[in-house]
């Protein structure tokens, strides 16, 4: 199996998961010397630069293969570092609605040195998920239950951040929520009260907190939730009443 056929395996395999992964572990194993490459995505339909692609590669280790991968930012600018001294195979993915993701490019390119090289790239929009990414910090309302696999922010109704624009019947379920993810020491040395359980006993929690949502996308385990929510500080935490939201 080729490094590039081990790519689509791996999209196939994660499913819902969102295309963009950083392989830290991966990384930190890359032989030296190494190279660095940097660049922009552009979306050939607009003048845009696109927050929901990466771009990435597979690289040898012994017998295997690792992967490198780089997400680009608000600019559309990429750094993919730890890059070995060798001829790969560089993709271009973008995410979609069902979190699948494809690829939309892609070039082999040799690195003899470990200077930057830089790569900018043009690339078609067509079947991505062009849905504009919001990011919105403030105090949020609602209920909140953790569990294995799980990390669940459901918005009070006043609370709630949702447009049309969304496309929230995409998904298979239920997608108005949030996968909440923990900032710093946000949630150290907090006393979690006694709280009513579902059917998988995870408990559930009346939430009033601070931090910054960001979607739509996939995120969360198989990319569950249409949108993350990173918890700064949190105000009030206790067991439901049916007076929570008012």
């Amino acid at each position: 199996m080729t490094p590039s056929q081990r790519f689509i395996v791996h999209l196939s395999v994660l499913g819902a998961v969102p295309l963009i992964v950083h392989s830290t572990a991966a990384q930190n194993v890359a032989p030296h010397p190494v190279a660095t490459m940097v660049g922009r995505i552009r979306d050939t339909n607009s003048v845009h630069y696109p927050r929901r692609y990466s771009v990435s590669t597979w690289v040898p280790n012994g017998s295997n293969y690792y992967m490198l991968s780089a997400r680009t930012d608000t600019t559309g600018s990429y750094r993919l570092e730890n890059i070995p001294l060798i001829g790969v195979r560089i993709s271009v993915g973008c995410e979609t609605l069902r979190g699948l993701g494809k690829i939309v490019a892609s070039d082999s390119v040799v690195f003899r040195d470990t200077a930057l090289v830089r790569h900018d790239w043009v690339v078609s929009s067509a079947g991505c998920d062009v849905r504009p990414l919001r990011e919105i910090t403030r105090v949020f309302r609602g209920h909140y239950t953790p569990g294995f696999e799980s990390s669940e922010f459901v918005p009070c109704a006043n609370d709630a951040w949702f447009v049309p624009s969304d496309s929230l019947d995409v998904y298979p379920y239920d997608a108005k929520r949030a996968w909440a993810t923990w900032r710093g020491a946000a949630n150290q040395k907090l006393q979690w009260p006694d709280a009513p359980r579902d059917e998988y006993k995870n408990p559930t929690y009346y939430v009033r907190w601070r931090g910054t949502l960001v979607g739509p996308g996939n995120y969360g385990h198989l990319g569950v939730s249409p949108f993350q929510f990173f918890v700064d500080s949190i105000f009030t935490l206790r067991a439901p009443t049916k007076n929570d939201c008012r």
